[in-house]
C-alpha cells in the first residue's frame, strides 16, 4: 500500500499525541504514587505512629482512668519478667454403674517463663524443665482498669499416672491396690479465653495484683464479671490400660476421647489489701455458671450432651513493686465438672508462681 506524503505526516502526528498523552498518564500516576504513603516505609512508620497515639489516647480516655489517690500507674512503657511455675493438674473419671472411679494426674512439673509486656499487652511462654516432658503453655493477656482478656493454650502428651483406683476387683473379687502407675496412653489440650470487667474500676486495680501495670496504693476490693470460653480434648488409648483394668472395666468407662467446649459467666469479688508500703496481697473468688456441649467417643459410639454444670476460678496474689523493680508470686486454679447419665468427669488445674521483673523506657507523660 501506498501511502502520501500528507497522510504520512497525519500518522506521524497522531503517534505523537499519543505518545504524549501516554507520558502524561504516566507523570500524573507517579505524583500520585508519590503522595501513597505505601510507597514510601518512613510514611507508613508515621502513619502507624499516629494511629498507635489515637488508640492510645481512646484507650486511656474511655478504659484506663482512676483515682491517682489509689492507684498509681505505671511509669514505664516495657516490661520485662521472668517466672518460675510449679503447675499440677488431675483428670477424675467416675461410673455410676459399678461406682468405679479412675483419677489420672501427671508428676508436679516445673516450669520457666518469659514475659513482655508493653503497657496493656502482655505475652509470655512457658516451657518445663524437665526434658522428658512435652508440654507448652502460651498466655496472652490485655488489662486495662476497667476491662481484661486473657488467652491462654497448654498441651501434654505424656508423663500421666494412674493416681487410684475405685471399685475395680481382680479375678478374686478383691479391690484392685494400684498408685502412681505410669500411664502413656493419655494426651491433653487446653485453650480458652477470659473476658472480665471490674466495677469498683476507679479505686481497685486488678492489673496491680496480676500483671504489675499499676500500684495500689490505698487497700480496696471490686466485684467482677467475667466471661469465659474453654475448649478441653482428652484422647486415651485404652489399649495402654493393663490386661487386669481392661477386664473389671465397666464398657461404659472405655472413652478412647473426649471433647468439650464451655461457654460460662462468672460473679465474684476480689480484694488488694496493701499491707505495707509498695507490697500487696490479692485474693479473687469467681464461681461461675456454663453451659457444656460436650462429646464423648466410646469404643463402640459416640455421644453428645449439653447440660448446665457449675465450675469455680480462684486467685491469689503476693507482690512487692517499688514502681522499677518487682517481684512475687502468684496462685490460680480452675475446677472444671461435666457429666452424662453412665459417666462425669471432674479435671481441675492450678499453678503457683513466682516471679521477677524489671521496667524499661520511661513514659515522657508520666
Amino acid at each position: 500500500m501506498i501511502v502520501s506524503g500528507s497522510t504520512h505526516t497525519i500518522i506521524i502526528r497522531i503517534l505523537a499525541t499519543i505518545a504524549v498523552l501516554h507520558l502524561c498518564t504516566l507523570q500524573a500516576k507517579a505524583q500520585k504514587d508519590s503522595t501513597n504513603i505505601f510507597y514510601h516505609p518512613e510514611k507508613i512508620i508515621d502513619y502507624t505512629h499516629v494511629k498507635m497515639k489515637k488508640a492510645e489516647n481512646i484507650i486511656e480516655e474511655h478504659l484506663n482512668k482512676k483515682d491517682s489517690l489509689y492507684i498509681t500507674p505505671n511509669k514505664y512503657k516495657l516490661t520485662l519478667m521472668t517466672q518460675y511455675t510449679n503447675a499440677y493438674e488431675y483428670y477424675r473419671f467416675y461410673s455410676p454403674d459399678r461406682k468405679q472411679n479412675i483419677t489420672f494426674s501427671p508428676d508436679i512439673n516445673n516450669k520457666i517463663g518469659f514475659y513482655v509486656g508493653w503497657k496493656w499487652l502482655f505475652f509470655g511462654w512457658t516451657f518445663d524443665v524437665e526434658k522428658n516432658n512435652t508440654k507448652a503453655d502460651w498466655n496472652f493477656s490485655f488489662y486495662t482498669s476497667k476491662v481484661g482478656f486473657d488467652f491462654f493454650y497448654m498441651k501434654r502428651d505424656e508423663g500421666f499416672k494412674i493416681r487410684s483406683l475405685g471399685g475395680f476387683k481382680n479375678e478374686y473379687g478383691n479391690d484392685m491396690r494400684i498408685t502412681n502407675n505410669k500411664f502413656n496412653g493419655m494426651s491433653v489440650t487446653q485453650k480458652g479465653f477470659n473476658v472480665y470487667y471490674i466495677f469498683n474500676n476507679k479505686h481497685f486495680s486488678y492489673p496491680a495484683a496480676y500483671s504489675q501495670t499499676n500500684n495500689q496504693r490505698i487497700s480496696c476490693g471490686s466485684f467482677i464479671l467475667g466471661l469465659n470460653y474453654s475448649e478441653q480434648n482428652f484422647h486415651i488409648d485404652n489399649n495402654k490400660f493393663s490386661t487386669e483394668i481392661l477386664d473389671a472395666m465397666n464398657p461404659n468407662f472405655k472413652i478412647s476421647s473426649v471433647k468439650y467446649k464451655d461457654y460460662s459467666i462468672n460473679f465474684g469479688y476480689t480484694y488488694n489489701w496493701v499491707f505495707a508500703k509498695n507490697c500487696l496481697a490479692n485474693i479473687s473468688a469467681t464461681p461461675a455458671i456454663g453451659y457444656k456441649n460436650t462429646s464423648f467417643k466410646f469404643a463402640l459410639d459416640k455421644e453428645f450432651v449439653k447440660n448446665i454444670n457449675f465450675d469455680f476460678i480462684f486467685r491469689a496474689a503476693l507482690l512487692y513493686n517499688n514502681s522499677r523493680y518487682f517481684a512475687g508470686a502468684s496462685l490460680v486454679s480452675h475446677t472444671y465438672s461435666y457429666r452424662k447419665a453412665n459417666i462425669s468427669i471432674v479435671n481441675g488445674f492450678g499453678t503457683f508462681n513466682v516471679y521477677t521483673g524489671i521496667y524499661l523506657f520511661r513514659d515522657k507523660k508520666k
